[in-house]
């Protein structure tokens, strides 16, 4: 993102703000962000981030064609109407705007490994803060905080992952939402040590844990 210079950004889920703020080398104009949670919002309030709190299982408030880039980080997954916050970011995006999106890839070798133990997927584990069906997860059978009380209206955006995307489903997803120049991938071999994991990537390209998302609004850039 960095190399696209964006001077009006939203960064959906920005948390703190801390992320994106050491990432770029600069400020852009406008610096927008959707965060639920409040002691995460005023944070990123200090850094100058003008910050909303929005159930984004619904539209956004804000106009269309407003951002050279929206950037979303592990939020898609949280979502049962993932088909509407495709739509939005195309919305708010100016023509040729650039969405950025990453996630947690649903049948990566580690996600396949669990389920072949009779486990859920370590991307499903989280239910509204507690993390159940596989013993081998991190925080296993622990409750951690959403941040977000429950009966927040925007606590429907943070429960855990609803909805978790394969390579090929997001790519399919984006395309048919109206974006063009769609790449879809994955990186990560966990629990494969990285040297190892490196080495085989390009012979499963669809067996990272991680998946990333970049995708291209139609239309000339104003």
């Amino acid at each position: 993102m960095a190399e696209l210079r964006p001077q009006a950004l939203l960064d959906v889920g920005c948390g703190d703000g801390e992320f994106l703020e050491r990432y770029l080398d600069y400020k852009p104009a406008l610096f927008c962000g959707i965060e639920a949670a409040p002691a995460l919002r005023k944070a990123a309030e200090a850094r100058g981030i003008q910050v909303k709190a929005v159930d984004l299982n619904g539209r956004w408030p804000y106009p269309d064609n407003s951002f050279d880039v929206v950037h979303s980080s592990q939020v898609i997954e949280h979502l049962h109407n993932t088909r509407l916050f495709v739509i939005e970011i195309l919305r708010v995006l100016k023509p040729g705007g650039h969405a950025l999106v990453t996630s947690e890839n649903l049948t990566s070798f580690l996600n396949l490994g669990a389920m072949m133990l009779g486990y859920t997927p370590f991307t499903l584990m989280r239910v509204c803060g507690w993390y159940l069906g596989n013993p081998l997860g991190l925080h296993y059978k622990e409750h951690v905080e959403e941040g977000v009380p429950m009966d927040d209206p925007a606590y429907a955006g943070v429960t855990g992952h609803i909805r978790a995307l394969s390579v090929l489903q997001a790519k399919e997803l984006f395309e048919l939402a109206g974006f063009e120049a769609v790449e879809s991938f994955s990186m990560g071999l966990m629990p494969l040590p990285c040297w190892l994991g490196k080495r085989l990537e390009a012979v499963m390209p669809r067996r990272g844990h991680f998946l990333l998302v970049q995708a291209r609004k139609p239309g000339k850039k104003r």
